[in-house]
């Protein structure tokens, strides 16, 4: 069941929400993570590039994981 309620929230908040398809969802996602009880590190919430090139930085360039994870970043980028 839902349930309409008005919150006041920072009007920079309300610019990114406009840009949601839907954004009752965007805010009862939020809020659950939010509120969840596990406020661990969670990987899932870090975009893959950026994973991409934490790990590349691990290697020397002239390493062949290096150009692995180069390709694979290459692969990642948006069309």
């Amino acid at each position: 069941m839902r349930v309409a309620r008005t919150f006041t929230i920072d009007i920079d908040i309300v610019q990114q929400l406009r840009r949601k398809v839907n954004q009752s969802e965007t805010v009862n996602r939020a809020l659950r993570k939010y509120m969840s009880d596990d406020d661990g590190f969670n990987l899932s919430d870090v975009p893959i590039f950026q994973l991409l090139a934490t790990l590349q930085s691990r290697f020397d360039q002239f390493d062949a994981e290096y150009s692995l994870i180069q390709t694979l970043i290459a692969m990642c980028k948006p069309s």
